[in-house]
């Protein structure tokens, strides 16, 4: 009873929520070095290739800039 009179608010056990994803983190598009580049002109894919971003690389069928899938 004494700590709880001088710990503040909460006890000083952190902020309660759950671990989590922090930046790039999950399954979303973007996350990580793996994946595909996907032309949405006309359905061309390619492998992402990590440090290149997808919006970049022109499909080579098209021409237009692809996305990541």
């Amino acid at each position: 009873m004494f700590k709880r009179l001088f710990l503040g608010r909460g006890g000083g056990r952190g902020s309660g929520g759950a671990g989590g994803g922090g930046r790039m983190g999950g399954n979303r598009p973007g996350s990580g070095p793996g994946g595909e580049c996907i032309c949405p002109n006309c359905g061309y894919t390619a492998p992402h290739t990590a440090g290149q971003p997808c919006y970049r690389i022109k499909c080579p069928q098209c021409g237009t800039k692809m996305i990541r899938k």
